[in-house]
C-alpha cells in the first residue's frame, strides 16, 4: 500500500516593497523594488473606481510564500486610464500613468468657473498591459511610501474589526437589559 504525501499549508509572509515616485508635468511614475520576483509572479489591474491594484506573491521556500498587495488612486479625472502601463525590469515593477491633457478653452465662449464634479464616472474596464516605453528615471524624485490597502488582511485591522463587533454587542446587550429591567419594574408597582 503507496503512502499518501502529506499537504503542507502554504504560510504567508507580507511585506511593504520600496516605492518611489516620480512626479512629472504629463505623467506620474511608480517604481517598486521588488527584488527576487519575476514578471509571472506580479500582478496590475485597474478598477473601474479608478484603483491601481498591485499585488505579487513568490514562493520562498517549501510552504512559506512571500507577498503584497497595494492600491494606488489613479482617477480618471486625472489620469488617462486606458494608457496606464506597467513594465518589470531588473527587479523593479515601474508603472506609467499618463496625465490628461487640458483641454483648451474655446476663444468664443465666455470663461466660466470651474467647479468639481459630483461625482466621478467609473472608467471603462481596461486592464493595463505589461510592457511599453517608459523613460528613463529623471534625477530627482519624490519618495514617498506606497497607498496600503487599510487593515485589511493585517492583524491589527481584524483585531479592531474584532473590537468593533464586541462593543456594538456590549451595547445591544446593555440596551436589553434596560429594557428587560425597566418593563420588570413597571409591573411591581401595580
Amino acid at each position: 500500500m503507496a503512502a499518501k504525501p502529506v499537504d503542507h499549508e502554504i504560510v504567508y509572509e507580507e511585506f511593504e516593497p520600496f516605492c518611489k515616485w516620480q512626479r512629472k508635468e504629463d505623467r506620474d511614475v511608480l517604481e517598486i523594488h521588488l527584488q527576487g520576483f519575476k514578471k509571472e509572479q506580479l500582478k496590475v489591474q485597474i478598477s473601474n473606481h479608478g484603483v491601481l491594484k498591485i499585488s505579487g506573491e513568490r514562493p520562498i521556500d517549501g510552504s512559506k510564500h512571500m507577498k503584497f498587495y497595494k492600491e494606488v488612486a489613479a482617477p480618471n479625472t486625472k489620469y488617462d486610464t486606458h494608457a496606464i502601463h506597467a513594465k518589470f525590469v531588473n527587479n523593479n515593477l515601474i508603472i506609467t500613468m499618463p496625465k490628461l491633457k487640458p483641454s483648451s478653452p474655446d476663444p468664443t465662449e465666455p470663461s466660466k468657473p470651474i467647479s468639481p464634479p459630483a461625482a466621478v464616472a467609473a472608467p471603462a474596464k481596461a486592464p493595463p498591459h505589461l510592457g511599453g516605453n517608459v523613460p528613463a528615471p529623471a534625477a530627482q524624485c519624490q519618495m514617498q511610501s506606497c497607498r496600503k490597502r487599510p487593515f485589511m488582511g493585517s492583524k491589527l485591522g481584524k483585531l479592531a474589526a474584532s473590537l468593533a463587533v464586541t462593543a456594538v454587542a456590549a451595547v445591544v446587550l446593555a440596551a436589553y437589559v434596560h429594557f428587560m429591567y425597566k418593563s420588570t419594574v413597571g409591573h411591581d408597582s401595580i
